[in-house]
């Protein structure tokens, strides 16, 4: 079996784009799959290396059996450490010898003209630039700006995706050819300024060290000569059911704590100050002035409260049904501020509901659930047997679970996909639960927020920049300019709050 250990969180990220979905013919069509990964020679520069690496990070946590097809003596040097890489990802991995496997889909980097006779996905860039075909050859370009390569490899397997579940994913279609500019999003855009030479971070701190906080540092670690300071903030430590769209993390990084991660791939970055919060961003507020944030939290409720903590300016990003992005905001300008565009509508179940709901113990919420949300008490064996049999599942695969907080069972049992293997599908899970390229992307967006921001020091003229990886590229990406909530309930239309605001920042001059 090459299916990775973790393979009911990816089943369960997967049920949420597939119509008609059933586990065992999801199983079955993956393990009759192999997913070629050719280059050659010129994807060995800088920018290929990258396309590489990360298009390795995606297919290893999805796709069991994988064929390298390197051209060259420097291609096939480079295919061994991705074959290493591959098998750290998922340590049942089959990786397929040309003579014993053809592939059934093959992704192309750099100038390669390989002996298949599969559909060929051909990925490269240039600097900003994303590039990707289904027709010829796109190169790889031999700067040090990384975005457009990051950015191609997650076009290259979402494509793969889609063609490989073209029939269960309504309205989807494969590109036949994508030039994307991660320099201002525009459709038809050729944007691509060169680097700044060197980045300055001005005391930024990042939030959130999970999926999309993954893809950002990936993108940061890559860029040359950064410099400033960054603050490294999550309290968590990896486990099993992350490693599906976290790519940085390696199988053997499960039970280490999420900054420690993130920190040995900035390590590279030896120009600039680190420093780690390996705790709840609300820790931090506490203790710092958090004037440049940049956020990659899972909630809306984190984001209106990180709002409420009057940063001088945010970036955020996320990933959701239909779409993933960017966006950016200051809290006394025209345009919304952050907690503008999470504000609630309408009737919204409370965390407990949600959990008890998921959990199948609805009449239990007041007695059971919110007591020990609010404790943080350990799910004893006694009622760890009572959730198996109310959800009609062994209780064997729960037990592990025995001994932590009921929001851990929920997040691990639940969000993670063991319960919904255990049924084979046929207890949807209502989180939503990202593609791993969804997730990537998302980040490296925001790293590039990022690094324009420090170079221009000022935002764009648009809010909201999003997309859809499951849909045509790039004619849906939208920037839009994002107005204030029109119903005037936002802080940011509160007298008190743009005071104290207005008071905080005064001394320092705006940018």
């Amino acid at each position: 079996m090459a299916l990775a250990r973790y393979f009911g969180r990816a089943a369960t990220a997967a049920s949420q784009v597939l119509q008609g979905f059933q586990t065992k013919d999801f199983e079955q069509l993956l393990n009759g799959l192999v997913i070629g990964i050719a280059f050659d020679e010129t994807a060995c520069s800088s920018e290929g290396r990258a396309s590489l690496d990360l298009a390795v990070r995606l297919v290893a946590r999805l796709y069991p059996n994988i064929c390298f097809l390197p051209e060259g003596d420097e291609a096939k040097k480079l295919a061994r450490s991705l074959s290493a890489l591959a098998r750290s990802i998922n340590g049942q991995i089959d990786i397929v010898r040309p003579r014993v496997g053809a592939p059934s889909q093959c992704l192309v980097v750099g100038s390669a003209s390989p002996d298949v006779a599969c559909p060929q996905m051909f990925l490269g860039s240039d600097g900003w630039m994303a590039k990707f075909s289904t027709e010829q050859p796109v190169g790889s370009g031999n700067s040090s700006n990384m975005f457009g390569a990051g950015a191609a490899a997650c076009i290259a397997a979402s494509n793969l995706f889609r063609a490989i579940f073209n029939e269960q994913i309504g309205g989807a279609t494969v590109d036949r050819s994508v030039s994307f500019s991660l320099f201002d999003y525009a459709p038809g855009s050729d944007a691509n300024p060169p680097l700044e030479a060197n980045t300055i971070l001005d005391a930024v701190f990042l939030l959130g060290l999970g999926a999309i906080g993954n893809g950002a540092v990936w993108a940061l670690a890559r860029v040359p000569g950064l410099q400033g300071q960054l603050g490294i903030v999550d309290g968590e430590e990896i486990d099993q059911g992350n490693l599906q769209r976290y790519v940085l993390a390696l199988e053997k990084d499960v039970g280490r704590s999420k900054v420690k991660l993130a920190r040995r791939h900035l390590t590279s970055q030896a120009r600039f100050s680190l420093e780690e919060h390996p705790y709840k961003w609300q820790t931090l507020a506490g203790s710092h002035s958090l004037q440049h944030v940049v956020i990659a939290l899972d909630t809306a409720s984190d984001r209106i409260a990180v709002q409420a903590a009057l940063p001088r300016w945010t970036i955020n990003s996320w990933t959701q049904r239909g779409d993933l992005g960017v966006s950016h905001h200051r809290f006394d300008g025209e345009l919304a501020c952050l907690a503008c565009l999470y504000l609630p509508t309408g009737s919204v179940p409370d965390e407990d509901q949600v959990i008890a709901q998921a959990l199948g113990l609805e009449d239990r919420k007041m007695d059971i659930v919110r007591p020990m949300l609010h404790s943080g008490a350990p799910v004893n064996v006694e009622l760890m047997h009572e959730i198996a049999s109310r959800l009609t599942v062994p209780v064997g695969p729960l037990l592990p679970f025995v001994g932590q907080p009921l929001r851990s069972l929920y997040q691990g049992a639940i969000c993670g996909g063991v319960v919904f293997e255990l049924t084979g599908g046929n207890k949807p899970v209502r989180v939503e639960v990202p593609m791993a390229f969804q997730s990537a992307m998302a980040g490296i967006m925001l790293a590039a927020e990022v690094v324009k921001r420090a170079a221009r020091r000022d935002a764009p003229r648009w809010t909201t920049a999003k997309l859809n990886l499951l849909r045509k590229m790039p004619s849906d990406v939208i920037t839009e300019r994002r107005a204030k909530d029109r119903l005037e309930g936002c802080i940011c239309q509160d007298a008190d709050y743009l005071d104290a605001y207005r008071a905080r920042y005064k001394p320092v001059a705006s940018h």
